[in-house]
């Protein structure tokens, strides 16, 4: 790390996308820190390219607050990516969004890389242009290589390999998205504009202007936050519903009980206040100081995947919200 200074650094969007967006009390916070106790943490840079500190770099530059700049190593762009991804999913105050787009980066990166490495281990493209340097891989050595990644990081992340490949899905709708909006990318991580999976993707296929006009009326909007269906609502003037034929009515089958969507999530709903019940009176009841250790590992264990479970069934139920 050198001295701490000015140094003119390269801003890469695709890198940039990959930073946290702040809040505008967060971005507030952070400069009355920099002037208070100067700029404590280096700028981290490769080949003079930002890959964490953007913000920092550009409010230190603004109120002429010195900093230093640590170089990185990578052998390419996907190397740098995975770096990035590490490193913000390693922080606590990210959104879902947010985080459901890194692991989609990372796993798109993550699979070039296998795609490109021999028997050896070692890395067969130029780490300056990108290009390969030997044969291509087949289809089925491309999928395996998806298979051992999504495995691999929905292990790290605590979430299924279909979650991983269906994180990848929505964050390549929402690169497709930038191209055509580029300011409603961080409205989308940051968690103002409520969307879904689904409607995701439906978005990144329209034209770029009505991208644009929906961008633009939910930038009007008044409230902190947007759903998908109210602006897009605002934005076709379609009606609610569509008028046409209405259905036959059926006569009923007394025989055949009503289906009801929420018994599954209801039975769940009811089921865990016993659970809470009986952690709360273990908790008050018991003496950990003469519990044995493989008791307590066997606890830990048990509480650690119902933790697990616990944060996956909250994502499943924000990503459908």
């Amino acid at each position: 790390m050198g001295n701490k200074g000015f140094e003119q650094l390269k801003i890469d969007n695709e890198f940039q996308t990959l930073i946290r967006p702040l809040s505008r009390e967060e971005r507030g916070q952070l400069e009355a820190n920099l002037v208070n106790d100067g700029c404590r943490d280096p700028i981290m840079a490769w080949n003079k390219t930002i890959v964490d500190g953007h913000n920092r770099y550009e409010i230190c530059n603004r109120l002429h607050i010195p900093y230093a700049v640590e170089d990185v190593e990578f052998d390419g762009r996907e190397e740098a990516i995975v770096w990035i991804c590490n490193n913000q999913l390693g922080r606590r105050n990210i959104t879902e969004e947010t985080r459901k787009y890194l692991i989609g980066r990372q796993y798109e990166a993550e699979k070039i890389i296998g795609f490109h490495r021999n028997r050896d281990g070692h890395n067969q493209w130029s780490a300056l242009t990108g290009m390969e340097a030997e044969d291509e891989p087949t289809e089925q050595e491309r999928r395996e290589s998806g298979r051992r990644t999504a495995n691999r990081l929905g292990k790290k992340y605590h979430v299924s390999s279909g979650a991983v490949q269906k994180y990848a899905k929505y964050s390549a709708a929402l690169d497709v998205i930038g191209d055509k909006a580029p300011e409603l990318v961080p409205q989308i991580l940051s968690g103002n504009y409520k969307i879904s999976h689904e409607n995701l993707v439906t978005l990144s296929t329209m034209d770029a202007k009505d991208v644009k006009a929906l961008s633009k009326r939910i930038g009007r909007g008044g409230g902190a936050f947007v759903r998908y269906s109210e602006s897009r609502k605002d934005f076709t003037d379609e009606p609610a519903g569509k008028p046409g034929p209405k259905p036959p009515v059926l006569p009923a089958i007394k025989s055949m009980p009503a289906f009801d969507p929420d018994a599954e999530v209801a039975g769940l709903t009811l089921t865990i206040p016993s659970w809470t019940s009986s952690i709360e009176r273990t908790k008050n009841a018991a003496d950990l100081t003469t519990v044995s250790t493989l008791a307590k590992v066997r606890l830990e264990e048990a509480l650690e995947l119902l933790d697990s479970k616990v944060q996956e069934m909250l994502r499943a139920i924000k990503e459908d919200s």
